[in-house]
């Protein structure tokens, strides 16, 4: 039985009495360092010091927001695009800048998760935050460090580690959909040694439709040594398994001429991804620093799910990547002029095998009439260089940071690319004032799936490429309100199509924007961000947008905390954008209702809020209870990303945390 609306509106309600307690009076303003960012020209550095487009969210504010699935944090973020396909379990992608989610780089703790059987990261609906500790955004190509699928950016996410967590922790809670997640974690250790374990466990026992539920559990392990003064050691395990019933359509209606976007009673989707990550890193000396990853990762899939006019029928599809990588990375520093002038030259040699095993079945009856098997493999060594410099002409005055840097690829399959980047950082310390900007060529690889497809595959392809360009400003202003303002192009060629008779070159597009971000703190308890992008794409040899990318969207935040009670509403606005669906053969798409498909998918306006409540620890056992809930579409806004899928309408997820 569906949760009616009063039910879901119950627990904000009752935190909305909470507030109405006598608080204490507001906290003394703490003042915070900046954040350091690792991913961006792969060092160490402060945002404000990388002329790259950054976006962080920090532990914290994973543990604030209580996001139940990946893009319930992302969303709104500048540049970003995301497109669920419904409840928890179906497929979300996360594009930027006018990318394509096979053109934006996934990675884990250093390594790529991008699917090697079609390019794009398809866990995203999968990945649980419990374990997670930060995740860092990086809009524009980024090939010259990263490689392929880079060509959009990159999302990084990082595990927590036992020291910065030692203790237990659990988390449960239930909500819509039968939801009722759990999650269990310990961290410990001493000076030298630090380890974090963490387990989750996940179940929708009933989603939008019939047959339409969800189940997730997985495990996750990070040890991280300190072996010597020059030596860190860290290793990192991941495991999750999931299973999702694919929906059946509502109304029924099927024919042997029409085609839906529904699966049937017979449809489920299981999922199974494991990593391993180990790393080696320190200082071989005061202006030498080095480091070395192993990684394997291995990522399976399988559909089943019964014909559309035909329940008697089964199609089977299994797919199962897999990718071993071994990466090191030499950071050279060397402060050529004191206070004036200091110079890290970085330089990595990486190594990279993956390979696809792919079966396609179809049944009738129990027996087989169709079989297709891919069963192959390719392996790439990279090399690159980037040298930065950080100039200080009038000392706290002037601070100027070019940056430049150059990859070089090999693969066995489609042979060499190289991957260019120049940018540059000039900042006014006494104004707070910081220009930047970037130039910058991109790259993606041809897909297993694009290269051997039975039918459709071409193993002549050649890998897609971009030309980008970005400038941009910020200005900080009393540390209370920051606003900033990025503008950029990018140029695709040689982008990879499917035709009737198979996969090629032949297509190109363009996508040029703005993102602006204002930030205003006025209060220490207090904080208001808003966000906006500004797209324009065209798929120039279609002349029409590309799809599933809005041309404008909105993020308007707000964050007030006091006296252990915190509360963060969040609207987003998307405009209207071209439908996918609405081009893919044939032309006659209908959605779960029996609806013919729509040229756009319509706006809508999205309100999700959270509350919390601290309970004080003198009144527990633990150190610290939390009370939470979160309500997603609060208005209950009936909107489509995917058309034929309809975005969930209200949903709520309640629960409590408690640390040890």
């Amino acid at each position: 039985m569906k949760i009616k609306t009063s039910i879901c509106l119950l627990p904000g309600f009752l935190y909305l009495c909470l507030c109405l307690l006598p608080l204490p009076a507001r906290a003394e303003k703490v003042c915070q360092l900046e954040p350091v960012i690792v991913s961006a020209d792969r060092i160490p550095q402060s945002g404000s010091k990388s002329a790259t487009s950054i976006t962080l969210i920090t532990q914290e504010e994973l543990d604030e927001k209580r996001p139940g699935r990946v893009d319930e944090i992302l969303r709104g973020s500048p540049g970003i695009a995301i497109n669920s396909s419904g409840t928890t379990g179906e497929t979300i992608t996360i594009r930027l800048r006018g990318s394509n989610s096979n053109q934006t780089l996934v990675l884990f703790d250093g390594m790529k998760v991008n699917s090697p059987w079609d390019g794009a990261y398809g866990e995203w609906g999968n990945t649980d935050l419990a374990d997670i500790g930060r995740i860092e955004i990086l809009r524009g190509p980024q090939s010259e460090l990263y490689g392929s699928e880079a060509m959009g950016g990159v999302v990084h996410l990082f595990t927590k580690a036992g020291k910065e967590n030692r203790g237990a922790a659990f988390s449960v809670g239930g909500g819509s959909f039968g939801n009722l997640k759990e999650s269990l974690e310990y961290g410990g250790g001493g000076e030298k040694v630090n380890y974090l374990l963490s387990a989750t466990v996940q179940t929708n026992s009933q989603g939008q439709f019939d047959h339409d539920a969800y189940w997730n559990k997985g495990l996750t392990a990070r040890v991280d040594w300190q072996a010597a003064n020059s030596l860190s050691l860290k290793a990192i395990c991941r495991y999750w398994e999931a299973k999702k019933e694919l929906a059946v359509n509502p109304e029924g209606k099927i024919s042997s001429t029409q085609y839906t976007y529904f699966r049937d009673e017979k449809g489920v989707r299981r999922d199974r991804f494991s990593q391993q990550v180990l790393s080696a890193e320190g200082d071989a000396g005061d202006f030498w620093h080095y480091k070395v990853t192993l990684g394997a990762l291995h990522d399976h899939y399988r559909t089943e799910k019964g014909k559309y006019a035909k329940p008697a029928e089964l199609s089977i599809n299994d797919v199962s990547s897999d990718r071993l990588m071994a990466a090191t990375q030499l950071d050279f520093f060397w402060p050529a002029l004191p206070d004036i002038l200091d110079n890290t030259l970085s330089t990595g040699l990486d190594y990279e095998q993956e390979s696809v095993d792919s079966l396609a079945l179809t049944e009738t009856n129990g027996k087989p009439d169709s079989k297709k098997v891919i069963d192959k493999n390719r392996h790439q060594v990279s090399l690159f260089f980037q040298d930065r410099l950080e100039i200080h002409p009038f000392r706290d005055i002037l601070t100027i940071i070019p940056t430049a840097g150059l990859r070089w690829d090999n693969n066995s399959v489609y042979g060499d690319v190289v991957s260019p980047r120049i940018s540059a950082s000039l900042s006014l310390d006494p104004t707070g004032t910081r220009f930047k900007g970037s130039w910058a060529q991109g790259f993606r690889a041809p897909t297993f799936k694009e290269l051997y497809y039975p039918q459709y595959g071409n193993p002549k392809l050649e890998p897609e490429r971009n030309d980008s360009y970005e400038a941009g400003v910020e200005q900080s202003i009393f540390n209370v309100l920051t606003i900033g303002c990025t503008g950029f192009f990018t140029k695709y060629k040689d982008l990879i199509t499917r035709t009737p008779s198979g996969f090629y070159n032949i297509s190109k597009a363009t996508a040029r924007g703005i993102e602006g971000e204002f930030m205003y703190n006025p209060f220490a308890v207090l904080g208001f961000q808003v966000s906006y992008t500004y797209l324009d794409t065209e798929d120039e040899v279609h002349h029409h947008e590309i799809p599933e990318m809005p041309r404008n969207t909105w993020k308007i935040a707000a964050d007030y905390q006091q006296g252990g009670f915190s509360l963060q509403p969040v609207v987003q606005i998307v405009s209207s954008e071209y439908s996918l669906a609405y081009l893919d053969p044939p032309s006659s798409y209908y959605d779960l209702k029996g609806n013919l498909m729509q040229k756009h998918n319509a706006g809508y306006t999205r309100v999700d809020v959270t509350f919390q409540y601290r309970i004080p620890p003198r009144l527990t056992l633990a150190s610290q209870w939390r009370l939470f809930t979160r309500i997603n579409n609060l208005l209950n806004e009936k909107y489509y990303e995917v058309q034929g899928l309809p975005a969930p309408g209200i949903n709520f997820l309640t629960g409590i945390t408690g640390t040890f």
